[in-house]
Order: C-alpha cells, then sequence, then structure tokens
C-alpha cells in the first residue's frame, strides 16, 4: 500500500467478500463510487494493489481525455489543448498519485469529465447535458466529499449569467446541490459517520482561536500554484510585466510572505510536500529512522519561494482579466473560487496540509491559463522538467516502498509475527489496522498499531537508518540517478538490554 490507500483498498475488500460497501473508521472520505470502480477492475483475478492502481491510471487517462475535449469545446486548437493536458499530467504530485488508489486523482478524473458534459451544455446550449455532468459530481462526490464545489459553483454561474438564468440551467444544480447536503445525514443514518469525520470540529476551532495561521496556509496555496503551472504562467509574465498592477500584485504577495514570517515560525518551504527533492520521496518518513541527506541545498528554498510568487503574480493577473472579461471561462474561475475556499477551510490551514490537496485546483487553472503562447519553448522546457521530476520521484517512491515490503515479507518467511514488526505507517495501517485478527491477543487497532496509533517499540523494526538499541539483520539499497546519493531500507532485530 501507498501512504492512506489502505482505507479505501479495504473496503474493495470488504465489498468482494461481502457485498457490502463499508469505510475504515480512519477514513474521512466515503469513496462508495472509487470502491465499486475498484472492485470491477479486481473481478477477473482477485483483489490486489495492482489491479486497483490499473483502476486509477485508466480514470486519469479518461480524465485527461476528458480536460482535452473541454479544452477543444471552448475553442483551444488542437496543439494548445494537448500541451495544456500534459501540465495537468506531468505534475509530478498528480503523476506519483496515478499510480496509487488514493482518491485525489480519481476525483480530479470525475470532475474533470463532469465539466466536460456542463461545458458543452452551456457552449451548446443542450441542458440535457448539464444533467449529466452534475449527475457525474454526485459521483465525485462519492469519491471525495469537496465534489460539492462542482454544482455550486454551476449555479454561480448561472445565477450571474442572464442568458442562462432560467430553470432548464438552475434546477441540475440545484437538486445536485440539496442531494450532496443530505447524502451525510443519510450516511449517519445507515452506516454512521466515521471518527475522523465527526472530529473535524478542530478546524473551526483553529479559525477562532488561531485564525493567523490561514495566512500561511494561503500563502502555501499560492506557492503551489506558482510551482506546479510554471510552464504555463512564466509566459504570462512577460506579458504582464510591464502592467502597473503586475507590480501592486507581487507587492501584495510580498506583504502576505512578511505576515506569514512574524506570524510563524518560518515561511513555507517549495522542497517540502510530495515532489520535494530533499528527501525524495514522502514515503521515507513515514518509517522509522533518521532523516536523509539532503538531495539539494535548503538555501534553495528561498530562490524557489521568489520564483513562485512570480509565477503566482502571472496566474493571478490572468484570473483578473478572465473575471472581468471572459464570460465563457467564469465558470472555472467559480470553480477554482470555490475549491480554494473549501482548500483554505478543511485542508491547508494548518502546517500538515498536503501539496496533494491541491491538485484538484489544476485543471480550472489549465482551463482559464490556455492560450495559444503554450507552444513558446518555456512552456515545453517546464513540462519536460517536470516530466523529469515525476518520473525520478514516483521511481525512488516505487524503489522504497517495494524495499519495505520485501524487508517485511523475509520477517514473514522466518515466521516473524506481524504483531511483533514496526514496518511503518503504511504495511503497519495494511496488515495491522486494516486487518486487525494479525494484532496480538487483547489488542485493538485503535490503540496498539506501531506509527498507526502507538509509539510503543516493537522487536522488528523496517527502517530508513540504523536506530540505537537494534541490530541490522538485512539491507536493501539503490542509488539515485545523476546522483551519488545511496537510499537504504533497513530490517532492525532489538538487542536485548
Amino acid at each position: 500500500p501507498h501512504h492512506d490507500e489502505r482505507h479505501y483498498a479495504w473496503s474493495v475488500e470488504h465489498f468482494l467478500k461481502t457485498s457490502k460497501l463499508a469505510v475504515l473508521d480512519w477514513s474521512i472520505h466515503y469513496p462508495f463510487a472509487q470502491i465499486l470502480w475498484g472492485a470491477l477492475f479486481c473481478l477477473p483475478f482477485g483483489f490486489s494493489f495492482s489491479a486497483l492502481r490499473v483502476s486509477t491510471v485508466i480514470l486519469t487517462w479518461l480524465g485527461a481525455l476528458a480536460l482535452y475535449g473541454t479544452l477543444r469545446e471552448l475553442g483551444r486548437a488542437r496543439t494548445d489543448s494537448l500541451i495544456a493536458t500534459l501540465v495537468l499530467v506531468a505534475n509530478p504530485v498528480f503523476f506519483l498519485l496515478t499510480f496509487s488508489f488514493m482518491t485525489d486523482v480519481p476525483f480530479v478524473g470525475v470532475s474533470n469529465i463532469a465539466f466536460f458534459f456542463i461545458v458543452r451544455a452551456f457552449s451548446r446550449r443542450r441542458p440535457w447535458e448539464l444533467w449529466l455532468g452534475c449527475a457525474l459530481a454526485v459521483v465525485a462526490f462519492f469519491i471525495r466529499q469537496i465534489a460539492i464545489a462542482i454544482p455550486g459553483a454551476v449555479l454561480l454561474y448561472a445565477i450571474f449569467a442572464p442568458s442562462f438564468r432560467n430553470r432548464q440551467y438552475l434546477v441540475p444544480p440545484i437538486i445536485a446541490s440539496l442531494f450532496i447536503c443530505l447524502t451525510p445525514f443519510l450516511i449517519a443514518q445507515t452506516s454512521g459517520l466515521t471518527s475522523q469525520y465527526t472530529g473535524r470540529e478542530w478546524v473551526f476551532d483553529k479559525w477562532v482561536h488561531q485564525y493567523e495561521l490561514g495566512i500561511s496556509g494561503l500563502l502555501r496555496v499560492i506557492m503551489h500554484a506558482g510551482l506546479t503551472l510554471f510552464p504555463m504562467s512564466l509566459p504570462l509574465v512577460a506579458l504582464f510585466y510591464r502592467r502597473q498592477r503586475f507590480w501592486v500584485v507581487i507587492a501584495v504577495l510580498l506583504l502576505l510572505t512578511a505576515c506569514s514570517v512574524l506570524l510563524t515560525p518560518e515561511i513555507p518551504k517549495p522542497l517540502d510536500g510530495m515532489w520535494n527533492l530533499i528527501a525524495l520521496g514522502k514515503e521515507r518518513r513515514l518509517l522509522r529512522g533518521l532523516p536523509d541527506p539532503d538531495f539539494l541545498a535548503s538555501w534553495l528554498n528561498y530562490p524557489l519561494l521568489a520564483f513562485s510568487l512570480f509565477s503566482s503574480a502571472g496566474i493571478i493577473m490572468k484570473l483578473i482579466d478572465v473575471a472581468a472579461i471572459d464570460k465563457t471561462l467564469r465558470l472555472f474561475v467559480w470553480y477554482a473560487f470555490s475549491q480554494f475556499v473549501l482548500i483554505m477551510a478543511v485542508w491547508l490551514f494548518d502546517a500538515w496540509g498536503s501539496d496533494r490537496y491541491f491538485i484538484v485546483l489544476l485543471p480550472p487553472l489549465i482551463v482559464i491559463l490556455a492560450n495559444s503562447q503554450l507552444k513558446s519553448k518555456t512552456t515545453i522546457a517546464g513540462i519536460v522538467l517536470l516530466s523529469l521530476i515525476s518520473m525520478l520521484v514516483t521511481w525512488s517512491e516505487t524503489q522504497n516502498n517495494r524495499a519495505a515490503a520485501a524487508g517485511l515479507s523475509w520477517l514473514r518467511d522466518r515466521g516473524v509475527a506481524f504483531a511483533e514488526i514496526d514496518a511503518g505507517y503504511a504495511l503497519d495501517g495494511w496488515y495491522l489496522y486494516a486487518h486487525p485478527e494479525n494484532l496480538a491477543p487483547g489488542n485493538i487497532p485503535e490503540r496498539d498499531v506501531p506509527f498507526v496509533t502507538t509509539n510503543e517499540k516493537k522487536p522488528y523494526v523496517i527502517a530508513t537508518s540504523s536506530i540505537a538499541g537494534y541490530r541490522v539483520l538485512r539491507r536493501y539499497t539503490w542509488s539515485i540517478p545523476l546522483r551519488s546519493l545511496d537510499y537504504s531500507i533497513y530490517v532492525l532485530e532489538q538487542v536485548p538490554d
């Protein structure tokens, strides 16, 4: 398993065994649509993570085709539409999560398909396709509950566009929104809400008592936008830098950065996150052991932050122009704004907010930024660079996961019980939390899973380095291309006191 995909993989396994839909208590989402989609791919040969990842890859490409079709429907040229779609596919976070059963990429895929039909409904005056798009928005809701932003954005667009302010275009998003809003109550009555879902009141408590953290969260969102979309935003910087408003935006972003430094311990670091090149693979942080040596110098965070702010200024300028002039693209402005509010309110408000939560903003921003300037050498070079980073990070994550799984299998072949092994967040979560039958007698998942719900030491550990009090039984090593850095996974046994 990769990161948190064990929650959703367990649901597929449970459905295949019992024909009943259920989610682990650890899950904050109710991805019933994704569970059924994954189960479909497991039918030929039985449950496996490989089958689940194939299901994600196929949904990713369907979503990419839908994004391409949306751009064509909006009048973009074939080449421009293809290049803009590649910006999404080449994004390191998106690319990495394509090879997992996490909910992030499937949600984006279904959302892209929904907007393809929604755009056709408005551009071709076909209200029945709006019903189809809103129905797909409900499907997306049963992957990630932030899908409420889709019918919400459609409703706002129809209300503020006089030509669509009639029953044919208002009823579908209203019905979809009402259904989505009522669904949590239906789930609570039928299967109950998970503790992770019901325990989100701490978010509101932070907004009341630690609202200043929202400034650093806002800066992280802006930074992620600038970094991930720089192939499309840099040509815009060359277009906008002569305008006074551009430098006003830069001044505001610098002021935001200064406020973040004053109110929080440090400014956001671009090299942190899922596509970082410091640890080159966030999964290694989910194992015991010391931090890895830096892949890139930490001082690069500061010029990269400045670069991301200039890139973000270009994006903001384009958003301002589109909101004021281009009525066709206002639908995506409303959607980007709605998702931005949800991200700030729920995810990136606090320091643990991952940049993977940002990828829901990529499709609407890509649609807004797409233009004839995408054929520039800067855009092509940017896509190539992002592609290389994506493949390098994904390869490193795969090597790390395979080595950890191999170490666990090696111990199991020697008769060591799962309950005696701390194999890290992902493997412990799968073999012990999702399958509590592997725990020691009397232990429960909510209290006794190492790394997940307890820090209790175990006799055997899968780690990224040697640990005091343990001896090395086995070591798996690989080297990072283009650098002389070696990464290792250690199988350790506790030394008696």
